[in-house]
């Protein structure tokens, strides 16, 4: 089982903004892969910049859900820079 994070940088005055296309993102994910996951901020905004975290737990089938994740992304409408700027980190339990 993995625990994927995904996180990327915008201008934290654009974080408020962006909220409902992240929070849609998530929810159709979670639809798509029947899991729960959680969307964070850093505390901090050094230089004005929101770092985001979002946090898909308990993957059993990374293949499918590298797809969905995608198919989820492409149609998000997040803007490009910040799609351009995601990174996964993925983890798994000892």
């Amino acid at each position: 089982m993995e625990h994927w994070y995904v996180y990327y940088k915008l201008p934290a005055a654009e974080l408020d903004a962006t909220l409902p296309v992240m929070r849609a993102l998530l929810a159709a994910v979670a639809a798509a892969a029947g899991i729960v996951p959680r969307l964070q901020t850093r505390v901090d905004t050094p230089g004005g910049v929101a770092t985001v975290m979002e946090i898909y737990p308990d993957i059993t089938a990374p293949d499918r859900f590298a797809g969905q994740l995608q198919s989820a992304v492409a149609a998000s409408g997040l803007p490009a820079a910040l799609c351009a700027g995601r990174r996964t980190e993925r983890f798994r339990a000892l």
